[in-house]
């Protein structure tokens, strides 16, 4: 009963994943420790290798429907992984727990904006942001097959992308959830690009983090191997799932990701409370 139990929620989290671009492994860590009393570092360790399976699937569809912009994967992932690195070295330096609270409040602030302004009409872009993805170092990217342009600016991208990397080796979780809203809100890239695009970076960031596992010792193939085809049949929903919102909106895609965030911000806060047993 169990494992039908956990085989489902897989498939649950890995569907809502798939259609916000998070992949899922955020909210399935709290989930596996709250839940299925699995040890962190076993929950973090499975949930490593859920990720692979999904963001696989999501991707071969994403490929199919020329969704995914690798440019701007390049330009976030390669980034990431120096500051990867940085981040766990800081842990060493700074008081972590408080920056923990503070991020988790600050991503919950981020879903609820984003909740709260999903609605409003997208108007020509004046400010800050508009001015810097005009500066040097700045480019068109377009998508034929989809008919859409954008414009980025490759030194502020992979700035993020280094932020977004230190966040997730300094708090000890993926910063694949903020890649998302980034691409969206800071470079007005669309929502399906967006997602496709973060979903690609996750099959990199899921291969290096369960290398990094499975040498620390953190895996039981007997129990992930069950979640790693639940959230390959989930990527599978979620596709299907995504294609009908696609019909839709931009707005309803937005909503789920704001969703998304709040959840995440929440997971966060949970995972905070059981790795420091308050």
């Amino acid at each position: 009963m169990t494992e039908i139990l956990l085989f489902l929620v897989g498939v649950a989290v890995s569907a809502f994943g798939t259609m916000v671009g998070f992949g899922g492994g955020v909210f399935l860590v709290p989930i596996l420790i709250i839940f299925f009393q699995f040890p962190i570092e076993l929950a973090i360790g499975s949930a490593m290798c859920a990720l692979l399976p999904g963001a696989l699937v999501a991707s071969i569809f994403n490929f199919r429907e020329k969704s995914i912009d690798y440019v701007v994967a390049s330009l976030l992932q390669l980034p990431a992984m120096l500051g990867t690195v940085i981040g766990a070295f800081l842990v060493a330096y700074i008081p972590v727990l408080p920056m923990q609270v503070f991020f988790a409040l600050f991503v919950l602030s981020i879903g609820i904006y984003m909740l709260a302004t999903y609605r409003k009409v997208q108007t020509r872009q004046r400010g800050m942001m508009y001015r810097i993805n005009r500066m040097p170092t700045s480019f068109i990217r377009k998508n034929h097959p989809r008919h859409l342009a954008y414009r980025l600016n490759g030194s502020l991208m992979a700035f993020l992308g280094l932020c977004t990397g230190v966040i997730a080796g300094l708090f000890g979780i993926g910063g694949g959830f903020l890649q998302t809203p980034i691409m969206i809100k800071a470079f007005n890239i669309p929502s399906q690009i967006a997602i496709s695009t973060s979903l690609f970076i996750l099959i990199i960031t899921s291969l290096s983090g369960i290398s990094s596992h499975y040498w620390l010792g953190n895996i039981d193939w007997n129990q992930s191997i069950p979640l790693m085809l639940a959230f390959a049949v989930g990527a599978l929903l979620g596709n299907i799932l995504k294609k009908r919102q696609a019909t839709t909106s931009r707005k309803s895609s937005e909503r789920l990701i704001g969703i998304g965030l709040v959840l995440a911000g929440a997971s966060v806060i949970i995972h905070i409370f059981l790795k420091y047993e308050f």
